[in-house]
């Protein structure tokens, strides 16, 4: 078996629907054989280039017949970090969705990064866009705690008037009880203004006037 043969069968030992990135063929491989099986196999469909020094072995999807399943933003984003090394998180437009402060759906993809702001190209169709974020206001990302956090760092940037026992509240109700628990178990971890509001309602009672709702006023995300 030559070398050819032997790239294309490592390639080809690449579960189908996960990144991969061709450094880790040119530590194995003569960098010059490697790009040219990479690129017979991106022209016969046995690889996808996802964005420049990023491929996947795409998955078909099992209820459109042809329809090829490329990753999502977040996979992607997933892959960069690991890479990179940088922290990549939710985008707080996102997190305050996401715990009910906010019903607006963010239409693009953006996250919030410990590395440089830019613009990452996807297959001509769309871009990724990281946000450069100071990691102190970066708490266990890819957790519930950290998901509450980011949201109320954002919900602060509109108004510091927005992040009261009320938005508390709203975030208890929508992460479950057990999750909420979670979260209180964190305070230290939070900036003194977050965790001051998170004991403010952990004290107040049910039907105190704080915590009802005006049906006039909404969160805006």
């Amino acid at each position: 078996m030559n070398e050819f043969e032997q790239i294309e069968k490592s390639i080809k030992k690449i579960p189908r629907g996960k990144i991969f990135f061709p450094e880790s063929i040119y530590k194995k491989y003569l960098v010059e054989n490697a790009v040219k099986v990479l690129a017979y196999l991106a022209k016969k469909g046995e690889i996808k280039r996802v964005m420049r020094g990023m491929y996947v072995r795409p998955k078909k999807c099992r209820y459109l017949k042809g329809e090829i399943l490329m990753p999502g933003s977040y996979e992607i984003v997933k892959a960069i970090s690991k890479k990179t090394g940088e922290v990549i998180s939710e985008h707080g437009a996102d997190a305050v969705n996401r715990v009910g402060l906010s019903a607006q759906v963010p239409m693009r993809a953006v996250y919030y990064t410990t590395g440089r702001s830019r613009k990452i190209k996807i297959n001509e169709k769309f871009r990724i866009r990281l946000v450069h974020i100071n990691p102190k206001k970066l708490v266990m990302p890819g957790t519930v705690t950290g998901l509450v956090v980011t949201a109320l760092w954002y919900l602060r940037g509109d108004g510091a008037s927005l992040v009261t026992p009320l938005a508390i509240k709203k975030i208890h109700h929508r992460i479950e009880n057990k999750n909420f628990v979670e979260v209180l178990k964190h305070l230290d971890k939070m900036p003194v203004w977050m965790k001051r509001v998170f004991v403010q309602y952990k004290n107040m009672q049910p039907d105190d006037p704080l915590l009802i709702e005006d049906l006039n006023a909404y969160y805006q995300g």
